[in-house]
């Protein structure tokens, strides 16, 4: 598998993977040199390592309880590859399919997927177009798809960015403008919103191994793997993460309705670059998307497109050298 590769007079340079849509490399100017700010390993190896290193999960990415739809008096069960759920769109997800080239050009790449009806066992055919564009100092990812019947839809970026190009991502300084988060069960299943606190609290900015596992959802979860809630207008950032060492920034602005922070803890053996293996929190994800569990759970929000209406995901990296 041969990597796609743009740039910008920016001097952002990035690698796209047609399988799984994977976002492979991602270096950004810092100083007189370039930093690698997103894990990956060699093209090789991306079909066999387990932790959707850098690729777009879907067709419903986080997990939906029980691996089971009901929607309009009808009822589907899903690919339970996280038993007894579904997680990221099933085993063989959109992390796991060759995607078509539709366009590219230099700072631009689009791609496309065709869902057939009964998918990982979700109901519908679905008409995915996905563009990656590197705009200024912006990482711009965005989504449109369609359908054919009902189907719930939640697209987005697995990528783990490490902004000191390696290290333990737990000296990074993460804020987070979150006033709700989900906490969730042993099982990842998220239960009702509630305000953030302690290690949750990020509206002012914290270094993230601070009090590392002080708080009982941290530590079921081996460190940070739960949804915050969006209740902005998509026009401003949400999250800002910083290099432990000063240099580089990050901000996240989204459309979507919620924010999932993971902080890598199941990284350990997922194979790098090298012809070595990752820690855990050697990276961490800020994956925009709807709200966990949703589909069956309208207390959560709505994540159901319907035929005739279009699914639409605009989440934009800004990169801030300090």
């Amino acid at each position: 598998m041969t990597p796609l590769e743009l740039c910008n007079e920016t001097g952002l340079r990035l690698a796209v993977l047609p399988f799984g849509a994977t976002l492979c490399s991602l270096q950004v100017p810092v100083g007189n040199g370039r930093r690698e700010v997103l894990l990956g390993c060699a093209p090789a190896d991306y079909p066999r390592q387990q932790g959707w290193l850098g690729a777009v999960a879907g067709r419903f990415a986080n997990r939906i309880g029980g691996a089971y739809l009901a929607y309009g008096g009808e009822a589907w069960w899903l690919d339970a590859n996280q038993a007894p759920h579904c997680l990221h769109g099933g085993r063989d997800g959109f992390h796991r399919r060759p995607w078509q080239r539709l366009a590219q050009e230099a700072d631009r790449l689009r791609l496309g997927l065709l869902s057939p009806d009964g998918d990982q066992g979700f109901p519908g055919r679905l008409e995915v177009q996905l563009e990656y564009r590197l705009e200024g100092w912006e990482l711009v990812v965005e989504f449109r798809a369609q359908c054919d019947k009902p189907t719930p839809v939640s697209l987005t970026s697995h990528a783990y960015f490490n902004l000191d190009g390696g290290g333990d991502v737990r000296d990074h300084r993460l804020l987070l403008r979150a006033d709700h988060y989900l906490p969730s069960r042993p099982d990842g299943i998220p239960l009702a919103p509630a305000p953030v606190q302690g290690v949750f609290d990020l509206r002012r900015g914290r270094r993230l191994g601070r009090d590392w596992l002080s708080h009982p959802q941290q530590a079921q979860a081996g460190g940070y793997d739960h949804c915050f809630l969006n209740h902005g207008e998509g026009q401003d950032w949400l999250a800002r993460l910083e290099s432990s060492d000063g240099r580089l920034a990050m901000e996240v602005i989204t459309n979507q309705p919620s924010l999932q922070l993971y902080s890598g803890n199941g990284l350990g053996g997922t194979p790098d670059r090298n012809g070595g293996h990752y820690a855990d929190h050697a990276g961490l994800c800020l994956e925009a998307q709807q709200v966990p569990d949703s589909p069956n759970r309208p207390e959560l929000g709505n994540p159901w497109l319907l035929p005739g209406d279009s699914y639409h995901h605009l989440t934009h990296y800004r990169f801030i050298p300090l």
